[in-house]
């Protein structure tokens, strides 16, 4: 999975000339690619993404905000020759992405869709992955072209939780110093993680505190403050449960598959007087945690686990 980063801001303009084109939303590449800019109804923003509208929804749905999460199901492909990069249909499974963790194209193209909106865009190089490319299938200064379908838009939870409400009602406080708010729930009647399994968890944690400087926006602080992420990756991480902090232990021991919760570790449950990476000493983190799976560490060679959540 392709780790689509970074943000922009744009503004719609309407293109008139050229080709009418009508796309068949079951297969809308048979008849958009290869790329047309003289096409009849593309979209144009100033950064040079173009679009076509493949299929509206009901149109009663929110557009997406720089600091919310979409749910999309998506086909990218490189634009010269058409080859799949990337495809969440093809894992028949939709991805959940950060606007804030995403390409530029992408960040401005869905600000401009809804809720059951099918989108086809073309994405200029500098707008994508630039000079750099990314891994082996995405060359240097491509083009890039991607079929993306909204699913939904998912509010950005942290706004309700900054800063922590350690008095509200809705906070639960545990005897370890571990707190948490239910943001969503998964079956309350179905099992939870043991020392036995491993986890997939997508996460992000964030200081609780951080220096704030002179002219600093939200944007910077929360920049500044966030010391991992999954969520702009659109897959979990994995992770034995028995090979995490006590706090994450302690945490994933009590959350059920689907549960979608905001965290507060202090660094007594993380890293205590000493720290690690980008987390200080003596400092408490904010996560925001859904569980999406857990099952048993299988027999034979397994991975070495990844770095500890921070």
């Amino acid at each position: 999975m392709f780790r689509l980063m970074l943000a922009a801001v744009a503004a719609l303009v309407l293109s008139s000339c050229g080709p009418s084109v009508k796309a068949d939303p079951g297969d809308p590449w048979a008849t958009l690619h290869p790329w047309n800019h003289s096409f009849a109804g593309i979209q144009k923003l100033p950064s040079g993404v173009e679009y076509i509208v493949v299929r509206k929804g009901d149109g009663k749905g929110p557009f997406p905000g720089p600091t919310d999460r979409v749910e999309v199901h998506y086909d990218g492909r490189l634009a010269a020759n058409g080859l799949i990069f990337d495809s969440s249909y093809q894992r028949n499974e939709t991805a959940t992405f950060a606007l804030n963790g995403l390409i530029p194209g992408w960040k401005d193209g869905l600000q401009k869709m809804q809720p059951g909106d099918m989108f086809m865009f073309w994405i200029p190089s500098k707008e994508g992955y630039g000079e750099r490319g990314a891994g082996m299938d995405i060359p240097p200064n491509a083009d890039l072209m991607f079929q993306v379908e909204l699913v939904n838009v998912l509010a950005d939870p942290w706004t309700r939780i900054t800063p922590w409400p350690t008095d509200s009602a809705n906070i639960v406080r545990r005897p370890s110093g571990l707190e948490y708010m239910v943001i969503e729930s998964g079956p309350a009647d179905g099992a939870t993680p043991t020392e036995d399994d491993i986890a997939a968890v997508n996460f992000e944690g964030r200081l609780e505190t951080v220096d704030k400087e002179e002219g600093d926006t939200a944007e910077d602080i929360r920049h500044r403050s966030t010391v991992v992420s999954t969520f702009g990756a659109g897959e979990p991480a994995r992770f034995p449960v028995a090979g995490v902090t006590t706090g994450w232990n302690e945490l994933l021991k009590l959350m059920h598959k689907g549960d979608h919760w905001m965290v507060r570790m202090p660094a007594s449950l993380l890293y205590g007087a000493e720290g690690d990476g980008r987390v200080p000493p003596g400092a408490t983190v904010i996560y925001e945690v859904k569980l999406e799976d857990f099952g048993p560490i299988t027999a034979g060679p397994t991975p070495p686990p990844p770095a500890q959540p921070q």
